[in-house]
């Protein structure tokens, strides 16, 4: 594929991305992160405030709205993309960096996060700003790009904790690779080290002040003991794994005994090191507590990134060493896993728009808008009736009263289980604005609610 066919398909990945932007309801939990953005905190309870910061911008300028709430992921999600071609033609070659941005737009990890504003949006964009500062730091030799890399890095960590991998990854490419081990005895990554720190001191401050609650949140609920066998867990976690990279990460698999492996221990091969040393440390790690915690699948969107530069070379290195029959397969699967992406991609969107007749709805993603208007006539029945004030009270986790919050007018007050003394995330730590004795309540669950 050429680079102005690849470039062509680039813009048009984008577009289907925008237009799902545009058309696709809020999720409840992108619902979730907008109440961020309207009780505005250092830090929260199971992120850090990143995600709000960037919804609270996209609603200034475009208001309450699905647009307004995304269109801040979507422009880090572009700025992203041009970044990933950047670091691939810095380290590899220009074509390189054209299909690690390709592959960033169709693989169906990326896709979906990158359509949905969650804390991975921000996560992905300063996770490759840091790796492009560092990468100008060590192959050009410039100390100022250090600093830089230290301030992404903190706004990375102020994104999402798993940010902190990037530390452990740098150590070891800087160990690994001899032509810049003299790093590890300059004080310009230790200064950048306490950079990070800096930026990351909101999230310690709200933590001081409740108990530690996120950073144990983080550690005694996500890698929590999972009671299935550590063979099933593993097992699922390397089947989910397949699932939101499509083909590309057996193929990449496929690949391992003949390219980057081998090239990478080359003494002069730094680029290989680089795609392999900002993942591998990240993907250990979740391997390994797969045995016997739930993994979920976005954990591991930024672990591929770097391994994305890889692409291209990797598939032509197998070419160039393959036979007649082998270089024909790779050729055709690669063609038809391109073209058939989008085509999955633009089916989906319209089954979570309109829904296609005899297929299940996907509630993840259809009819929060009309379960909020159902609601709304039921609040208002209910005040007509009783003659007074009328609350939402969403008796799951979070998703039910966020998703409400976000449909329901403006002055509907919505509020989630803590107020029954049940677990709600960060709906704990949103205490009513306004005294709630002498108001009814209008339970909504997902399933019939327990009315005692």
């Amino acid at each position: 594929m050429s680079e102005k066919h690849l470039l062509g398909a680039i813009l048009l990945s984008f577009s289907l991305r925008f237009f799902s932007v545009l058309v696709v309801d809020l999720s409840p939990q992108e619902a979730y992160y907008w109440n961020y953005a309207v009780h505005p905190a250092l830090s929260y309870f199971d992120h850090p405030p990143m995600v709000a910061w960037v919804i609270r911008a996209g609603q200034f300028f475009l208001d309450k709205n699905e647009l307004g709430a995304r269109i801040g992921g979507f422009f880090l999600s572009l700025f992203s993309t041009w970044i990933l071609y950047a670091l691939g033609k810095a380290w590899f070659s220009r074509k390189a960096g054209l299909w690690a941005a390709l592959l960033f737009q169709l693989l169906p990890l990326y896709f979906v996060y990158g359509l949905l504003i969650t804390p991975d949006a921000p996560l992905t964009f300063f996770w490759l700003l840091t790796l492009y500062f560092i990468s100008i730091a060590v192959r050009y030799d410039r100390s100022w790009a250090w600093c830089a890399a230290g301030a992404a890095l903190g706004l990375c960590m102020l994104s999402k904790y798993t940010a902190v991998f990037l530390v452990p990854s740098t150590l070891l490419f800087l160990i690994f690779d001899g032509r810049y081990r003299q790093w590890l005895m300059r004080k310009e990554p230790y200064l950048a080290l306490l950079i990070a720190a800096a930026f990351f001191t909101p999230v310690i401050l709200w933590n001081v002040e409740h108990d530690w609650a996120s950073f144990g949140f983080q550690v005694g609920d996500r890698l929590s003991r999972d009671s299935r066998s550590p063979f099933a867990s593993v097992g699922e976690f390397l089947l989910l794994q397949f699932a939101v990279t499509s083909p590309a990460l057996l193929a990449g698999l496929l690949m391992i005994p003949a390219a980057p492996l081998t090239l990478s221990l080359h003494p002069r091969r730094s680029n290989w090191r680089f795609a392999w040393l900002f993942s591998l440390p990240l993907l250990s790690f979740l391997l390994l507590f797969s045995a016997h915690s739930r993994i979920k699948a976005n954990w591991t969107l930024p672990a591929y990134l770097a391994l994305l530069t890889a692409a291209y070379p990797s598939y032509r290195y197998l070419r160039f060493h393959s036979g007649p029959r082998m270089k024909l397969v790779a050729k055709y699967f690669l063609v038809a896993w391109l073209c058939s992406l989008p085509v999955l991609y633009s089916i989906a969107v319209y089954h979570f728009t309109i829904t296609i007749p005899g297929f299940p709805v996907f509630r993840f993603t259809t009819g929060w808008q009309e379960l909020s208007a159902i609601v709304e006539r039921e609040a208002r029945a209910l005040e007509l009736e009783g003659g007074k004030r009328v609350f939402l009270l969403g008796l799951d986790t979070h998703y039910v009263a966020a998703a409400l919050s976000f449909y329901s007018p403006d002055e509907r007050e919505v509020f989630s289980r803590n107020l029954v003394g049940k677990p709600a995330l960060a709906f704990e730590y949103w205490k009513p604005k306004i005294d709630l004795a002498g108001f009814n309540a209008l339970a909504v669950d997902v399933n019939p609610p327990r009315v005692e």
